[in-house]
């Protein structure tokens, strides 16, 4: 085994974890829910509440950046594996 080839293959691997993960039902609600609640609350704050609304964004923008990420993740495997398949063809 080449080292890119170990090294496509622990892609492949995080990738599929990183599916795995999306496509876990207490994920996704979890997601759901918090993003939800957040939402709700930014709006229903008061004015003087800049503050909390402040956290309340950022609170949102974390969760997007974790799903972005494990999607990241899950699409980088996805191309290690055609690159894998694409190197066992020339073989």
């Amino acid at each position: 085994m080449t080292d890119n080839e170990g090294r496509l293959r622990g892609e492949v691997g995080r990738g599929d974890k990183a599916a795995s993960i999306l496509r876990n039902d207490i994920y996704e609600e979890s997601f759901r829910v918090l993003r939800t609640r957040y939402i709700e609350e930014l709006v229903s704050s008061s004015a003087g509440e800049a503050e909390k609304r402040d956290r309340l964004y950022h609170a949102i923008r974390v969760l997007e950046n974790v799903k972005q990420h494990i999607e990241s993740v899950a699409k980088t495997g996805e191309m290690a594996q055609v690159q894998l398949n694409e190197l066992f063809k020339r073989r």
